[in-house]
């Protein structure tokens, strides 16, 4: 049971990770959800493509990621409100996956084939090491480099940075480059876990990830006890339909578990009021 829940909290813990850096700069990077999905199917196409999972992984990474960044900096030269637009990224997310699926692959729906087919066990074990290890990466950044802590104070101390001769707008960029890539990683560890693309893979871990980060109040340790908390309902939600006693309870309810905790706790644990900027 440890074991599974650890391996369920690998990817989320990374997706949350890259919403807590975006926040950080004040920018939340809202369009999370939908890069999971865009980056599942990346993953898939590009590994067909390539015939190689590291590499379909990787390309689908650099893929989203630099499209993120081409939208940033687009919004960013007519000053719009980037909390709209990374609102907005969300639909252009799944409108180009949809469409992408449709003109490559002739289908809308779930995308398999056997050049895509993975050993579970072996997959699972990988994928959680592999999430496990960015999230370290990621910790170090945040916490022991020079411009992981000038990125920490973006949102609320920008004019510090200014002071020191840095642009607080670069390090917004590099918040929703990080952000981006955690995102498009994590869809392409769902998408080879299942060995298939299924649309709406993110199933919610997306919203979840950026209630882990308001529920964690910002801070990386207890950021880490939201999303074990959130990967032990996603758990329970998927053995509890095994139990005679709510074998007549809809899986959907059942499934919808882990959401309704995170709307549970957003409403009964109090928070601080935050310093995230729109631009």
């Amino acid at each position: 049971m440890i074991l599974s829940i650890l391996t369920i909290a690998a990817p989320l813990l990374l997706i949350t990770l890259g919403a807590l850096v975006s926040e950080y700069a004040g920018r939340l990077a809202m369009f999370m959800e939908h890069s999971i999905n865009a980056g599942a199917f990346c993953c898939f196409a590009f590994t067909l493509a390539t015939g190689n999972l590291v590499l379909g992984m990787a390309l689908s990474v650099l893929t989203c990621t630099l499209f993120v960044v081409a939208l940033e900096k687009t919004a960013a030269r007519f000053d719009a409100n980037m909390f709209l637009v990374s609102l907005a990224m969300n639909l252009l997310f799944a409108s180009l996956t949809t469409f992408f699926s449709v003109v490559f692959f002739k289908n809308r729906g779930v995308l398999t084939d056997e050049a895509f087919r993975f050993n579970a066990p072996v997959t699972r074990a990988v994928t959680t090491v592999l999430c496990y290890s960015l999230v370290g990466v990621l910790l170090f950044f945040i916490k022991k480099t020079m411009t992981g802590r000038a990125l920490r104070v973006t949102g609320s101390d920008s004019e510090v940075l200014r002071a020191y001769g840095k642009n607080p707008a670069w390090y917004r960029t590099l918040s929703w480059i990080v952000a981006a890539a955690s995102g498009a990683l994590a869809g392409g560890v769902f998408a080879a876990r299942l060995s298939a693309f299924v649309p709406g893979v993110s199933a919610g871990r997306g919203w979840t990830a950026l209630a882990a980060v308001f529920l964690g109040r910002k801070h990386p340790l207890l950021i880490v006890l939201s999303v074990l908390v959130f990967a032990i309902a996603e758990y329970a939600s998927t053995t509890i339909q095994n139990i005679p006693l709510f074998a007549r309870v809809p899986s959907s309810i059942l499934l919808a578990l882990p959401y309704l905790l995170a709307l549970l706790l957003l409403i009964i644990v109090p928070q601080k009021t935050g310093h995230a900027q729109t631009r």
